[in-house]
Order: structure tokens, then sequence, then C-alpha cells
């Protein structure tokens, strides 16, 4: 996670935290005494109302809220991205390679599974049943399915 993001925006809502606390304080004990004492939907609508309310009276605009939760979710991307490249690595001698009749290829192994066309350049890609979408074919992941097509051939000289 990109630390600056967090330093960025605590640095400059921190003023306003500071001049405006009491709100803040007041905001905080009226959630807590909704979540004690009303027990339905009415109470989730009654709390998005107050932290909009003290979100917008604080100052803090939606798109830098948008900034560090979009800030977020790339990283989270990218490091579950990263993962499933270093599994590949790991994973290329056990992985089982299948060519399908319509042209294309699996490969899966215990956390990965990579489908493509025999001639295309990208593949979809899942990491422990989750898609991560259209992928390029570096280095890493032809050097994945060619480590499966290699322990194929092995296994079956048979299979083409």
């Amino acid at each position: 996670m990109d630390k600056n993001v967090w330093r960025e925006f605590l640095e400059h809502n921190w003023q306003i935290v500071q001049d405006n606390w009491l709100y803040i304080l007041i905001g905080l004990v009226l959630l807590l005494v909704i979540l004690k004492v009303v027990r339905t939907l009415v109470k989730w609508l009654i709390v998005i109302v107050v932290i909009t309310g003290l979100l917008i009276y604080s100052g803090i605009s939606f798109e830098q809220v948008g900034k560090v939760v979009t800030q977020a979710k790339d990283d989270a991307i990218s490091k579950v991205q990263s993962e499933a490249l270093n599994m590949m690595i790991k994973e290329g001698q056990d992985a089982k390679y299948t060519s399908n009749p319509d042209g294309t290829f699996s490969v899966t192994s215990s956390n990965l599974e990579v489908k493509g066309p025999f001639d295309g350049d990208k593949v979809k890609v899942w990491f422990q049943g989750m898609p991560l979408g259209e992928w390029s074919i570096g280095d890493t992941v032809k050097k994945y399915i060619e480590s499966a097509k290699d322990s194929a051939v092995t296994q079956s000289p048979q299979s083409p």
C-alpha cells in the first residue's frame, strides 16, 4: 500500500479534525446510541446519514475518499497479481496442461487456472478460484504454460 497517499490524506484532514473535534465526538456518540437502541434497517439508514453529514461538515471531499479507495484497490490488485505470479513460478512443474478441441488450452494447478487460445497473446487467469481478468502472456506466464506442457509430455508421450 502506498503510505504517502494515507499520510497526505491524514495531514490534510488532521487540522479539520482538530477544528471540529466536538462535532465529530457528538456524531460518534450519536452513532453509538443509535447502534445500541435501534435494531432495524432504519438504524443503518440513520448511521449512513450521520456519517455522510460528518464527512460533508468536516470538509473531507468525496474526491479525496475516492482517491484513497482507488489507491487501496489498486494496491490490493497489484498484490494479488504478484502473488499469482509467484504461485506460477512455484507450481509450474505440478500444473496440468489440457488441450481443448475448440482451439484453446487450460493449465491448472492447486491455486491457479490459466485459459486461452493456442495462438493468442492473452490468457484468462484465476487465482484460488477468483478471476483476475485477462493478462498478456509475459515471461512468467509463458514459463508456467511451457512447464505444464513439458510435464504433460513427460507423463504421457501420446498426448498432442
